[in-house]
């Protein structure tokens, strides 16, 4: 008789408690949006929640629906071409959209717009797990392994740097290097590698005038509070005056158009006002429930594609959690990243919420 597949509740849990939280702060982060329509938000209450919330139950299905699917069937090399190929298209879609924000990230569907970088990540994970897990033994090969994943690198990252968005971009790289790291690549190569990408990456985060004044205003923001350094110095206040108990839910004073996107990338800067240091610990300590089970799963897979698989599944997640706590402290400059499952926006929500059923069927196969 077949052995029935049990859920990892350990590995489900924190998700469930990280999107609960994260409906509950946009709700309290985008009140003045929602009720000042003159101040250019909407006027229907609870906009941006309800927008969330529908997002969540797409993102529960996918979810679902990848959790049940074996995830060896993602290991056929027509099907990652051709998700590869599409992809691609859609990011290159992206860049002949019109401008948001002065940025061209999101294709409009008309009820809604996607942005292909966030489902690009997913794409990246699975295509070097099915490379490197038929390369085992072949890593340091230049010609079979080094240059097919650069390649990859390349388009993906090439295409998303010209959106721009570095940030993203940088992930991608950050994934990689840690699934060929798992894979067992020899260190001399990160090494060459990261010789070889510094001069490009200082060149390329000094090529223009926004990006130098970040830079500028992350080393010293107190030198221009109320131009390159006011989001900074805004959330570091909101945290700091959050203490160690908070406000209260609802009671934070940054979100009231002192702080910008205070309920998309600077959501947790309103969790550290409004829930202080416990909330944050909180949040810190889901993500690291959910990190370890993601790894327990990945190593405990049955064979080479599924650990790499949830290695990079992972890792991907963990990343941009520890990017945007790390923007929103000050420790790192401004990226436009997300907080996975907490901030706002379909896109990324659903990116990391396919991460998470696929990670729970490599759960499931685990002996």
């Amino acid at each position: 008789m077949a052995r029935k597949l049990a859920i990892d509740r350990l590995l489900f849990a924190p998700v469930v408690a990280l999107v609960a939280m994260g409906l509950l702060m946009i709700y309290s982060a985008s009140a003045m949006q929602i009720y000042s329509p003159s101040a250019g938000g909407p006027s229907q209450p609870l906009y941006f929640v309800f927008k969330q919330g529908i997002a969540v139950l797409l993102g529960g299905l996918l979810t679902i629906g990848l959790m049940k699917l074996d995830y060896r069937r993602l290991n056929d090399p027509r099907l990652v071409a051709m998700g590869l190929s599409l992809l691609a298209a859609a990011l290159v879609a992206a860049l002949l959209s019109a401008p948001i924000n002065g940025t061209r990230r999101w294709i409009s569907l008309g009820v809604m717009t996607v942005q292909p970088s966030e489902f690009a990540k997913i794409g990246l994970v699975v295509a070097l797990a099915a490379l490197l897990s038929r390369r085992e033994g072949e890593l340091d090969d230049v010609k079979r392994t080094l240059l097919p994943v650069a390649g990859l690198l390349a388009v993906l990252g090439g295409l998303v740097l010209l959106q721009p968005d570095f940030g993203t971009a940088l992930s991608y790289f950050a994934i990689a290097a840690a699934m060929l790291f798992y894979a067992g690549l020899r260190l001399g190569w990160f090494a060459a590698g990261a010789l070889l990408a510094l001069p490009a990456l200082v060149a390329y985060a000094w090529s223009a005038p926004y990006r130098r004044a970040r830079i500028l205003s992350f080393l010293h923001p107190e030198s221009d509070p109320q131009g390159s350094g006011y989001q900074a110095l805004q959330s570091l206040i909101a945290v700091g005056t959050g203490g160690v108990t908070g406000l209260g839910l609802g009671d934070g004073k940054q979100k009231l158009f002192f702080l910008p996107y205070p309920y998309t990338d600077f959501i947790y800067a309103i969790v550290g006002e409004e829930l202080g240091l416990i909330g944050c610990v909180i949040v810190l300590g889901l993500f690291g429930l959910l990190f370890a089970r993601g790894m327990r799963a990945a190593v405990n897979a049955p064979d080479a594609f599924g650990r790499l698989l949830g290695v990079g599944l992972a890792v991907m997640i963990v990343v941009q959690a520890l990017v945007n706590i790390s923007v929103v402290l000050a420790l790192l400059p401004t990226k436009g990243i997300p907080l996975p499952f907490l901030s706002y926006g379909g896109s990324a929500l659903w990116a990391d919420l396919i991460a998470v059923g696929i990670l729970l069927n490599v759960s499931q196969h685990a002996p």
